[in-house]
């Protein structure tokens, strides 16, 4: 509608760039709706190597009793798409597609170029309608001689809308859907920088909750497992990612941990001594920020940029 009545009134270069501007949204939205990010029997093992298992968020030996294996870490099954999706961000319900690893890339595309074709669209509207105004109002009328009070404002324009219909219509629609854009734009401009998918977003909501409640408390790899055989698990890191932490976390009831009490690596909650007048036990401090959390899976903004569009991460230097 937009292009055809615009056409003979744009100059060439933008008879060049409004096509370009049109087609890529639909470029980028038949990549995301075709590609997909599922995590099959034949994939599941090269998934598992993917991402560590930070053991805040992602815990090892979740199982899925849908698809019938093991969980690797930042995947979430969909029950739209009925498959567990690797690197899960969220369900799009305008793309019946899950945004996740292999898809997110062009979804970001998608949001940026639909909303680079809004803000170009809407200035050539603008632009276009201008024209029309100066041609409906002559010179020596009072609109354009004596200031206008708003409500005569926006009567002007309601009638230059309407006598450039087409023009007017779409250039109205795109000036007010392209907020909405750009507000998924910037949401997720935020997530890269955070170093998290929407879905990890919601998880660590959770935390923050917690940790407004007083109930989370940190320790070392070192102090909380002693001369357990875990910490020689987890002094190594991981080869295949190049950020880890030296961090434990436990959850309790309100109180710090006590001498005696029960922890498992694969659970952040604590089960306290029977006895209630054990000491509270040393090794661990109250989390009073979410900032005093580590995230493993932020590399830094440049480095989660990269991994987004599927470029190697490099080792986060701390």
């Amino acid at each position: 509608m937009f292009i055809p009545s615009a056409w003979p009134r744009v100059s060439t270069a933008h008879r060049i760039c409004m096509p370009i501007s049109v087609m890529l949204p639909y470029i980028f939205l038949y990549a995301s709706i075709v590609t997909k990010s599922f995590i099959t029997t034949k994939n599941h093992a090269q998934e598992m190597e993917r991402y560590p298992y930070d053991k805040v968020i992602f815990h090892p030996g979740r199982y899925c009793s849908t698809c019938k294996f093991i969980k690797p870490a930042r995947s979430k099954h969909c029950n739209f798409c009925r498959a567990c999706v690797s690197r899960h961000d969220h369900h799009c319900v305008w793309l019946m597609n899950c945004v996740g690893l292999n898809n997110y890339r062009y979804f970001l595309a998608l949001i940026l170029s639909l909303s680079i074709m809004l803000i170009y669209g809407s200035c050539i509207g603008f632009s276009l309608l201008s024209q029309s105004w100066e041609n409906l109002i002559p010179l020596d009328s009072p609109l354009r001689t004596t200031r206008q009070s708003w409500t005569m404002f926006f009567n002007v324009w309601t009638v230059v809308i309407s006598i450039d219909l087409r023009i007017g219509g779409v250039t109205l629609l795109m000036f007010m859907t392209a907020p909405l854009a750009m507000a998924f734009l910037v949401y997720h401009a935020y997530l890269i920088w955070a170093g998290m998918t929407t879905n990890e977003s919601a998880k660590w909501s959770d935390w923050k909750e917690d940790i407004d409640d007083g109930m989370v408390f940190k320790s070392t790899k070192a102090e909380a497992y002693g001369n357990s055989p875990l910490l020689r698990e987890y002094r190594n890191p991981q080869p295949y990612w190049p950020a880890n932490s030296d961090q434990v976390l436990v959850i309790t009831e309100h109180e710090p941990p006590r001498v005696g009490f029960m922890f498992s690596p694969d659970s952040n909650e604590i089960r306290q001594p029977n006895d209630g007048e054990a000491p509270v036990d040393q090794r661990w401090a109250l989390v009073r920020s979410m900032r005093e959390i580590d995230n493993i899976y932020d590399l830094g903004f440049w480095n989660n940029l990269r991994h987004s569009f599927g470029l190697p991460a490099r080792r986060k230097i701390s």
